[in-house]
Order: C-alpha cells, then sequence, then structure tokens
C-alpha cells in the first residue's frame, strides 16, 4: 500500500478570547492517500470545517493548533513558517471554501483571480496562465469560457461561481483538494455535475479529496473512505462501505437512520436525531453523544478505540458498539 499523503495526528485546535482558551477538537486522527476521496462527515458544529481550516494555517487570530501534527509528505505544517506554508496552499493543497459567494474578491475579474494563483506558483506569464484559465473553465462546464473570465462574482449563478471555485482551486495542480460542502445551496442537479467534476478531476490528476459534508448521500455517492465527526472528536472510521452499510458508533447509525430512503411509506415520520450538538464539548467527560444515544441511559463505560477488522474503528464503550440500539 501507498504511504498516506496528509496525515493528521491527534490534533487539537483551540480559539482563545483574552486569556480564555476554548478547544474545539482534540485527538483528530486520520490519513488521506494519493488518489482517495475521504469523506470527513458529521453535524454542524462537529468541528469538521475547522479541521480543514487548520490543514493550510487559516484559523485567524483566534485560532490556534494546540497539540498534534498534520503530517504533508512527512513534513509537518504545524511548524512550518508562514513564508513556506505559502508555498503549500493554492499550490499543493488548494481549498474550495464553503461559501462560495463570499470566497472570492468581489472587485477583481474571475480571470483576474484565476491567472493569479498561476502566475506566482507556475511562474506563468499572463498570456499562458489566460489560456490554461480558459481551458479549466471549460473543463469545469462553463459554456463560455472567455465571457466568465471578463465577469465578476456577482455576475455568475451559484453554479457556475462553483465551477470557477474549482477551476481556481485546481489551476495549480495540487496534489489535494480540500472542499467544504461544495454543493451546498445548489439545486440537485448541479449537485450531481459537482460531484461528478470532483471525482473526474481525482481521476485524470490522480488527486487526493478530502470531501467535508453532512450529507449521508454525498458520502454514498463519493466516499472510498469515511471519518465520522462529533462534538469535537473523530467517534468512527473505515472504508465507506463498512461505514455506511454496518455502522457501529450510536452516533454513526443515527446519521444513517435519519436519511430517508425511497420505499419509506408516506406516513412514517422522518427520523431526527434528539437534541444537539452541545456547544461546550470540551467540558464534558467521558463520552460526549452520551445524552443524545439511546443507549446513553445504560452506558458507563469510557469510550475507546475498537478495532472492528478490515480498518474499520469505532470510538465507543466496548459493550454498545455491538450494531444494537437500545430503541432498535
Amino acid at each position: 500500500m501507498t504511504d498516506p499523503i496528509l496525515e493528521v495526528r491527534d490534533l487539537e485546535i483551540s480559539f482563545f478570547s483574552g486569556k480564555k482558551r476554548t478547544p474545539r477538537t482534540d485527538g483528530v486522527r486520520f490519513s488521506l492517500y494519493p488518489g482517495e476521496i475521504l469523506c470527513l462527515v458529521g453535524e454542524s458544529g462537529c468541528g469538521k470545517s475547522v479541521t480543514a481550516l487548520s490543514i493550510l494555517g487559516l484559523l485567524g487570530d483566534a485560532g490556534r493548533i494546540t497539540g498534534g501534527e498534520i503530517l504533508f509528505d512527512g513534513q509537518d505544517l504545524v511548524r512550518l513558517p508562514e513564508k513556506e506554508l505559502d508555498r503549500v496552499r493554492g499550490n499543493e493543497i488548494s481549498m474550495i471554501f464553503q461559501d462560495i459567494m463570499y470566497s472570492m474578491n468581489p472587485v477583481f475579474r474571475i480571470g483576474d483571480q484565476l491567472t493569479e494563483g498561476m502566475r506566482k506558483h507556475l511562474h506563468m506569464a499572463r498570456p499562458e496562465a489566460e489560456q490554461r484559465a480558459v481551458e479549466l473553465l471549460r473543463k469545469t462546464g462553463i459554456r463560455e469560457p472567455e465571457k466568465a473570465m471578463r465577469a465578476y462574482p456577482h455576475q455568475l449563478s451559484g453554479g457556475m461561481r462553483q465551477r470557477a471555485m474549482i477551476a481556481m482551486a485546481v489551476a495549480c495542480r495540487p496534489r489535494i483538494l480540500i472542499a467544504d460542502e461544495p454543493t451546498t445551496a445548489l439545486d440537485a442537479t448541479i449537485q450531481l455535475q459537482i460531484m461528478a467534476l470532483l471525482r473526474r478531476l481525482r481521476d485524470e490528476e490522480n488527486t487526493a479529496v478530502l470531501l467535508i459534508t453532512h450529507d449521508i448521500g454525498v458520502v454514498a455517492e463519493m466516499a472510498d473512505r469515511v471519518v465520522v465527526m462529533y462534538a469535537g472528536q473523530c467517534v468512527e472510521d473505515g472504508t465507506a462501505e463498512s461505514v455506511l452499510t454496518a455502522p457501529r458508533h450510536p452516533y454513526t447509525r443515527a446519521l444513517m437512520r435519519a436519511v430517508p430512503t425511497l420505499n419509506m411509506d408516506r406516513s412514517e415520520r422522518l427520523y431526527s436525531i434528539p437534541g444537539q450538538v452541545p456547544e461546550d464539548y470540551h467540558a464534558l467527560s467521558g463520552c460526549r453523544f452520551r445524552d443524545r444515544c439511546p443507549n446513553g441511559q445504560r452506558c458507563a463505560g469510557k469510550p475507546v478505540w475498537l478495532d472492528l477488522g478490515g480498518g474499520h474503528r469505532a470510538y465507543c464503550a466496548p459493550d454498545l458498539a455491538d450494531g444494537r440500539d437500545q430503541d432498535g
């Protein structure tokens, strides 16, 4: 088996306000391999996006990595000087941000924003960069790429902005593409097209893709492997087939149960996980899902990592990761 291109080891991220420190993730651990699509899944507020931003050192002034390592080709990005990290950002590792409306500079044309990275990282002359930008826009499905090059972001539809953002992210042929909810607010047809585009880019360039989503349908369609996050921690990981067909952590099973199916009775009430992700989850001891878990009343064990075979693991009390929930 090839070595991972990215390894996140025991990642701890905290945010600071004055002297107050608020941990947002702890013990986050996963690996990403060349040509693989790894899905990071969980509800909003579980720490998925902040984990992705930490890889590129984009946590802002208040955020800080307070523990762990992020190894890119064996080099720890956490300890990399800012100038050297700039050579990685947008070049070796690119990101499609969640909010596409605010991910592009509104006062610059699409063409200028597309060519900037190529001229900086690939040292292309302007005409060469513009030619490649047009090719990328056409490749991402924009029918009139020359016209899009002259447009400002607000002049494009949501789907076209997303395609332009993808073109920008892959312009320098990154080895890793981080996609944070890349289909948010897009209609179903455009979502399918964007997912197909990401798969094609992976297949043609052998790009490793870290895809962040809360949509289990997207996970089933896209993922080679899955990491499930809850309340700042990883709680289950494995191949997409093993996690989706035989989930073992009660949270993963609850996520799967909440997905509507085509053969559901129309009178059947859609399932939703009771409660919500706790805000101050760093202050909780033991299992952070306990108050929402159907097994919470009988759970007294401390969660541990359980090896379920075939690279499938779950972070749960040993007697509860047995595939059975109290309520069925």
